[in-house]
C-alpha cells in the first residue's frame, strides 16, 4: 500500500493544516509500516527536519512551488511514478483524479461566517472544498462542529465524514524534557511580560477584542506587553484603523511576530504571564491546547468548535462580550491558579496526542479498504 501525502503547507508559515499533517503522519507512519509514506513539498530539507527517516518514508521534491502546477501536473506525474494507492489532501484536491483520495477539510466557516472573510475567496472556496468533499473516497474532518458544518452545506453524509481531531505535537508534550534547548526570549525578543495570542491575523480571530481589552484596561502602564505570534493573512481595516490612533508608545507594547522557528515559539509560550485565545469562529483551535500543555493561564472563547474546551471552566468566555474578557485578564494576572493549570495540562496532555488518534484513524482506515 502506498500512501501520497501532499504537504506543500510546510513551504509556507506555520499553520493549523501544518500541524495536522506532521503530528498525524508521524504517529501513523510508526504504527504501520506496511504502508508506505511518500510525503511532498518543495523543501524536502524541511520535511526531513519535520519528520525524520523512515524505512517506510520516501520525501518527494515538487519540481515548482506554483499551485497550478502541482495541480496540474507535479502530482499527477508523482502519483503515477510511485504507484500510489491513496493520496492524501486539505482542503483542495487536484483538478482531475489519479487515484483514490482521502481529503480533510479542516472547516467551512466562512460559509457559518460570510461576513468574516473576503468575497472572492467564499466563492472561490465553496466551489473548491464542496467539489473535493463530494469526491473525496474518504472525507476528514476535525470536529463535530465542522463534520454538521460539512454536512448541511456540502449536502455529505454524515456516515462518510470521519473525524480525526488535532493534538498536540511532540514538540509540546516534550518541553519540560527539553528545556536546556530553549531559547532566552528577552534576549532574542526582548519580551519578558506579556499577553500571548497566537493565531493568524483576520477578522474571525478577533484581534481588535484583545487590543482594545488590553488598552482599556491600561496594561501597559503595569509594564505588560501585548504579543501576537501568526502571519497577516487580511487583518480588518477596524483592526488597522484602532491601531493607527494609538500614541506611538502605545503601539510599540503590541507587538506582532511571524515565521519564528518551532522552538522559540515553545519558549515564547512558556514564559507568557497570560495566554488569550478570543477567536469568534474556529474548526478546531490548537493554540488553548498549546498554552494548557505549556502551564500558562489561558482565557479561550467558547464559540463554535470550541465549545468542547470545557475543562477551561471559568476561563471559557463569550467572545463577543469584551468587559468579560477583561475580568478574566484582571483576575488571571492578580490570582495564577496553579492547581487548575496542572488539572488543565494533565487533561489535554491525556485526550489530545496523536498516537491514540493515529491508532484510531489506522484502524479506520484498514476496516475500509478491506
Amino acid at each position: 500500500m502506498n500512501i501520497f501525502i501532499d504537504a506543500h503547507i510546510f513551504d509556507k508559515p506555520y499553520g493549523g493544516s501544518r500541524s495536522y499533517i506532521k503530528g498525524l503522519y508521524s504517529a501513523w507512519i510508526k504504527i504501520n509500516p506496511s504502508i508506505h509514506f511518500y510525503i511532498a513539498a518543495y523543501d524536502i530539507e524541511n520535511l526531513i527536519n519535520e519528520f525524520g527517516k523512515s524505512e517506510n518514508l520516501t520525501f518527494i521534491k515538487y519540481a515548482s512551488k506554483n499551485k497550478l502546477y502541482r495541480l496540474l501536473l507535479d502530482i499527477p506525474i508523482l502519483i503515477s511514478k510511485h504507484k500510489i494507492d491513496y493520496a492524501h489532501f486539505q482542503y483542495i484536491s487536484p483538478f482531475l483524479k489519479f487515484c483514490k483520495e482521502i481529503v480533510t477539510i479542516h472547516d467551512v466557516l466562512f460559509l457559518d461566517f460570510p461576513e468574516l472573510f473576503p468575497y472572492l475567496y467564499r466563492i472561490k472556496n465553496n466551489y473548491l472544498f464542496r467539489r473535493s468533499a463530494r469526491r473525496a473516497d474518504i472525507l476528514l474532518t476535525v470536529s463535530d462542529y465542522s463534520k454538521k458544518a460539512i454536512e448541511k452545506h456540502f449536502k455529505v453524509n454524515s456516515n462518510k465524514i470521519y473525524i480525526t481531531p488535532n493534538a498536540i505535537s511532540s514538540d509540546f508534550t516534550e518541553i519540560f524534557k527539553k528545556n536546556s534547548n530553549l531559547v532566552d526570549i528577552k534576549e532574542k525578543y526582548n519580551l519578558e511580560k506579556y499577553i500571548l495570542f497566537v493565531s493568524r491575523i483576520e477578522p474571525r480571530k478577533n484581534h481588535l477584542s484583545l487590543v482594545e481589552a488590553f488598552v482599556e484596561l491600561r496594561l501597559a502602564e503595569s509594564g505588560y506587553s501585548l504579543v501576537f505570534v501568526g502571519h497577516n493573512d487580511f487583518p480588518s481595516v477596524e483592526y488597522l484603523d484602532y491601531l493607527k490612533l494609538l500614541p506611538i508608545s502605545l503601539r510599540q507594547k503590541i507587538i506582532h511576530l511571524d515565521s519564528i522557528p518551532d522552538i522559540d515559539l515553545i519558549s515564547i509560550y512558556i514564559n507568557c504571564s497570560l495566554f488569550v485565545y478570543p477567536s469568534l469562529a474556529e474548526g478546531f483551535g490548537i493554540p488553548p491546547l498549546e498554552a494548557a500543555i505549556s502551564k500558562v493561564p489561558c482565557i479561550c472563547s467558547n464559540a463554535t468548535a470550541m465549545e468542547d474546551y470545557v475543562f477551561f471552566d471559568k476561563n471559557l468566555y463569550d467572545p463577543y462580550n469584551k468587559e468579560e474578557l477583561k475580568q478574566l485578564i484582571i483576575s488571571n494576572l492578580l490570582n495564577r491558579q496553579n492547581e487548575a493549570i496542572e488539572n488543565i495540562y494533565q487533561f489535554v496532555k491525556s485526550k489530545y496526542n496523536w498516537k491514540t488518534i493515529a491508532t484510531d484513524w489506522n484502524m479506520y482506515f484498514l476496516n475500509y479498504i478491506k
